[in-house]
């Protein structure tokens, strides 16, 4: 096939999980992993969905992420704990904070945990909706690698730093998931598979020129200018000073690091430590119902929730398949012919 097709969610998941095993991964953390790429792509996140793959296996290649790196907790606490993520797989390392989160969380009714010196966590989104959906309120911050210039400044010397918040309600958890960059890293490497331009004002050049070519673009811009810069020193601060593990002063210092390195502070609060938890998703439900029905401005036919437009294209997806980009779909098909996987059946994705 020439053009874009379109895959099964099962079936595209099944061949992530055969490419990283065959890689050198185990088949649980595979299917960890797998099933966070899936998870963004159903939800139409594709920067951070099996366009990730390629970057994945590379850093397999090289080093940069040990598929038998095993998450080690190196500080437990009543209401706090620190997993060093040893350069495994990031959503491994993720999927077990969390579920630790939710135990401490339930102990203690709050918790506080740090992941430092883990590889690409995914979508955070998908790790706030998980503690959601049992019962907690959750934000998640994130300080990773210097794709962002610092207001003001045209170096990269900030991540990405995306935060992410959910808290239950009673048509499921709200999530918001979003980065304090203009766009995510993600964006760019899906505007390049799909050969589409980048906004106005999101990028730079190497050389710190304004662009919206995907393919020269190498520095993001601070979303809010001042502001998006100042959240995402703050979350360098929390995330990574705070558990002893810097990445920016590493990266722009004299030590020059240069490893592909994320960090993550994790709050979660057990709602029913406060007051019920049905009477909070009934709370919850009452302002959704309330904002649903204010007045709206021209050109808005709704109001809508965090995370809504991605929940129903999660449902679109999961019933007519997931579209796959014709320069992904080619650097696909060579993994598989690489690793001697069977690709994810397909079909040509339907015209406009």
């Amino acid at each position: 096939m020439n053009g874009s097709v379109v895959v099964g969610h099962e079936d595209l998941r099944r061949f992530i999980c055969n490419a990283l095993t065959a890689k050198g991964a185990g088949a649980a953390d595979a299917e960890i992993v797998a099933d966070g790429l899936v998870w963004a792509n159903l939800r139409g996140v594709d920067g951070h969905g099996v366009s990730r793959l390629p970057a994945y296996l590379d850093l397999m290649e090289r080093g940069e992420i040990d598929p038998s790196g095993r998450p080690h907790l190196a500080l437990d606490r009543a209401a706090t704990f620190l997993i060093e993520g040893r350069r495994g797989f990031g959503p491994v390392a993720m999927m077990q904070a969390v579920e630790l989160a939710a135990r401490r969380a339930r102990e203690a009714g709050v918790c506080f945990g740090l992941v430092r010196e883990t590889t690409h966590t995914g979508a955070v989104g998908r790790y706030v909706q998980w503690l959601a959906e049992r019962g907690c309120a959750a934000l998640i911050m994130v300080a990773g690698p210097a794709f962002v210039a610092y207001h003001g400044a045209r170096v990269a010397s900030l991540g990405t730093s995306p935060i992410a918040i959910a808290v239950p309600s009673g048509a499921g958890p709200i999530v918001l998931d979003m980065a304090t960059s203009m766009i995510s890293n993600g964006t760019i490497i899906q505007a390049r598979t799909g050969g589409k331009a980048l906004p106005p004002g999101a990028a730079l050049t190497s050389a710190g020129e304004p662009t919206t070519d995907p393919r020269t673009a190498e520095i993001l811009l601070p979303l809010g200018g001042a502001k998006g810069s100042g959240l995402a020193l703050m979350f360098e601060m929390l995330a990574s000073v705070l558990a002893a593990a810097p990445i920016q002063a590493a990266a722009l210092g004299p030590q020059k690091r240069r490893r592909f390195i994320q960090n993550c502070a994790i709050v979660a609060i057990d709602v029913d430590a406060f007051r019920p938890l049905a009477d909070f998703t009934d709370d919850a439900d009452a302002l959704v119902a309330i904002l649903r029905a204010l007045p709206r401005q021209a050109g808005f036919d709704e109001i809508l929730l965090p995370g809504e437009r991605s929940g129903r294209t999660e449902s679109q997806r999961r019933r007519s398949g997931i579209p796959i980009p014709a320069t992904l779909w080619r650097q696909l098909e060579k993994i598989a012919h690489t690793l001697a996987v069977a690709p994810p059946a397909a079909r040509p994705a339907p015209a406009g």
